[in-house]
């Protein structure tokens, strides 16, 4: 492991503490002839501890700046050897540091911390912010890609601009110069963020020289493209009544009424990112209770559970789009838990032949 020193000015700093506490001190005999050393902290590169000592804080920029948070086993602004980079996005409860441990876990078991940037990004809510620079979102809004509140801010980020950012750091050959794929990771909740930002983002059309990918795991849902939804009474993918049940094609289950971000592409666009983009679903086959599962009428139009929704999810596509990129991989003995599907033998086989593709 490397190990870095803290900035220069954080050194002049203890030392100067240093030589005020050796003038007061300078007619005590006790003290007379002892030297200091001067201690300088250092953090390993990689970092692979799910704590502060490998939160970072990156800048926003804009009419106002802002502030925000990521977990990562390498620095952002320093030349790094990494050849691959997987951006993790963390579920409801936002527990950024937890996801950044199973991914990190991951790695350790793969052998390829040294070759792997593991950043897990933290979307905070009002109750988790600190300072005036802090940037925030609603508390379902960040795993659509909303803008950031309050929704009278000079300066709004949608969360999905936030991967941007960090893909734009990644792609600076000045510090990546090995970057050749990157992959945006998520399990529950942070996996429908993944699968929205796979059909809204423009960074693959950026970025050119990197492959890119988009593992979606365990979402309850998914963004469909047309109005058809599964019938288990016709047996096939029909438009509902929607009479029964209003809104149901709405964004983010839907194409109707798309937020800022996604509005910036086209419908036709988006279509096409979905069909054509570098996707896997990994689903746990136990993913098959109600625990935290939505069941207004609109959801239950996408299955019965998790398991279910993603499965005929993939469906969709395949009957709609019979060219399309999205593979899919079930994983045994896996329920509602990152843990069971990434750090599964399937699932350390699958992440191992994305980092080898």
């Amino acid at each position: 492991m490397k190990k870095i020193r803290l900035p220069i000015n954080h050194t002049i700093i203890f030392i100067g503490m240093l030589l005020f506490a050796c003038e007061d001190n300078e007619g005590s005999d006790q003290n007379k002839g002892e030297i200091e050393e001067e201690v300088v902290e250092t953090f390993e590169i990689p970092c692979l501890k799910s704590n502060n000592s490998c939160k970072k804080t990156i800048e926003l920029k804009g009419t106002k700046n802002y502030t925000f948070d990521v977990f990562t086993t390498h620095p952002l602004d320093s030349v790094m050897s990494v050849k691959d980079a997987i951006i993790f996005v963390h579920g409801k409860d936002r527990n950024a540091s937890e996801y950044f441990k199973t991914m990190v876990t991951a790695m350790e078991n793969l052998e390829k911390t040294n070759d792997v940037i593991v950043i897990a990004p933290y979307f905070k809510n009002i109750d988790e912010v600190f300072n005036n620079t802090d940037i925030y979102w609603s508390y379902l809004g960040w795993r659509y890609g909303n803008n950031s509140q309050p929704s009278d801010s000079e300066n709004r980020h949608s969360s999905f601009s936030v991967i941007d950012t960090l893909i734009n750091k990644l792609a600076n050959t000045n510090h990546f110069p090995n970057l050749k794929q990157i992959f945006i990771a998520g399990h529950s909740a942070g996996a429908q963020f993944s699968q929205l930002y796979s059909a809204g983002n423009s960074m693959e059309e950026k970025y050119t020289n990197i492959n890119f990918g988009y593992w979606i795991a365990n979402s309850q849902f998914f963004l469909y493209t047309n109005p058809n939804r599964w019938s288990d009474t016709d047996g096939d993918f029909i438009v509902p009544d929607e009479s029964l049940c209003q809104g149901y094609d709405e964004y983010p289950r839907g194409m109707v009424d798309r937020n800022t971000f996604m509005n910036k592409l086209s419908s036709e666009k988006i279509i096409q990112n979905i069909s054509s983009r570098k996707v896997t679903l990994l689903l746990g086959e136990e993913d098959v209770t109600n625990s935290a599962l939505t069941t207004t009428c609109y959801a239950m139009l996408l299955g019965k559970h998790r398991y279910d929704r993603g499965q005929k999810y993939f469906a969709f596509l395949n009957k709609f789009y019979p060219n399309n990129n999205t593979s899919k991989v079930n994983i045994p003995n896996a329920d509602h838990d990152r843990d069971k599907v990434y750090l599964s033998q399937e699932g350390l086989n699958f992440i191992l032949s994305e980092l080898n593709r």
